[in-house]
């Protein structure tokens, strides 16, 4: 159920039901990479239908919304040693992906250990507060960090190839099939935001996982 009012966050998070969101992420160091590849993978992708960007740091961010009019999700790859921690895992990071133009701020929100020597996904709270009118994306890899993101506010949260998103009316419960385990766990966290009873079917395959 969409908790939002804001006319602008409510129309972006309708722009993308059934529709694909498109990665135009070029590393400096790829093979592929020129000044302008992430610019025309994006018009490419305006091209082939798409209804969002996905985008890397706060120079090609702000290079695809000058190009296209489209969504973008934006966020910023930072290494740092000692932690695996690298989609903006800084609140100034995220401050570079906001001032660049992004609709939507993507951030690690695992459990995994930030180089500040904290849980990643503390920092999802902080990003909303300091940004309050900006999206958030969580990225996370369980069903557990998934549920935790969702009860902390984030607008989008994806888990592998699944994608939980804070839609637009309220849910009804309703028979539904799991067709595998990640797809069995989103529709887990619908049935727990729908009204009435909801009753999952293939339960098996989730319980292989969870």
């Amino acid at each position: 159920m969409m908790k939002t009012t804001d006319p602008r966050k409510r129309a972006i998070l309708e722009s993308f039901k059934n529709g694909l969101i498109v990665s135009c992420q070029v590393q400096h160091d790829d093979p592929i990479s020129t000044p302008d590849m992430h610019v025309k993978m994006a018009e490419a992708a305006v091209w082939g239908g798409a209804v969002g960007i996905r985008a890397n740091s706060p120079e090609q961010i702000r290079d695809i919304k000058r190009a296209v009019n489209l969504p973008v999700i934006g966020l910023y790859k930072q290494w740092k040693a000692g932690t695996d921690v690298f989609i903006t895992p800084t609140l100034e990071s995220a401050r570079q992906v906001y001032e660049a133009g992004a609709d939507i701020i993507a951030l690690d929100c695992t459990e995994q250990i930030n180089a500040e020597g904290r849980p990643a996904y503390e920092l999802l709270p902080v990003v909303k507060k300091e940004f309050p009118d900006a999206m958030t994306f969580a990225d996370v890899s369980t069903f557990e960090e998934a549920a935790r993101a969702v009860e902390m506010g984030a607008d989008i949260v994806v888990n592998g190839d699944e994608a939980v998103i804070r839609g637009g009316r309220p849910l009804t419960g309703i028979t539904v099939q799991a067709g595998d385990l990640r797809g069995g766990a989103a529709l887990i966290i619908a049935a727990l935001m729908a009204e009435g009873e909801t009753c999952i079917r293939g339960a098996e395959l989730i319980g292989r996982g969870y």
